[in-house]
């Protein structure tokens, strides 16, 4: 193992060891940008847990999350809740129907994570490419193809 990943090693420990404390900030942090999404500590299963109505270009999208340093490769697990989205490679789409707002190695900060609020406005970009994927069956936005 080198250097850098024995260090986010230990960035990853250490949120996990004070889970509690890191999604409080985390929460805070959401609450004072974006005020559609409701959020609460899960303190059963150490995550913070979302859940708000985006509208976008007229019309709303109910968003779901969860983020928390326990979750295996990344913190984030956010999701539309709607039964038209199917899953498709082509809609950076994880099998389980997270989204793939970004890559998990190559677009992650060294030494670091991607804060919850920084995620948030990615939500709105993925579902714009969406729309866009329907209507030309072209993804638009930046990709690394899975």
């Amino acid at each position: 193992m080198n250097l850098i990943a024995i260090l986010e090693e230990n960035i990853k420990s250490e949120h996990k060891k004070n889970w509690y404390t890191f999604l409080l900030i985390e929460k805070l942090l959401v609450e004072k940008y974006f005020e559609w999404i409701d959020l609460k500590i899960s303190t059963e299963s150490k995550s913070l847990i979302g859940k708000g109505t985006l509208n976008v270009e007229g019309k709303n999208y109910e968003i779901l999350l969860s983020y928390s340093p326990f979750n295996q490769y990344r913190y984030d697990r956010i999701f539309i809740n709607d039964k038209v989205i199917k899953f498709n490679n082509e809609i950076h789409l994880y099998r389980d129907m997270s989204l793939c707002l970004y890559h998990p190695i190559f677009d992650r900060p060294t030494l670091n994570f991607i804060p919850l609020y920084k995620m948030i406005p990615w939500i709105t970009e993925w579902i714009i490419f969406y729309e866009q994927w329907q209507k030309y069956g072209v993804w638009f936005g930046d990709e690394i193809k899975h």
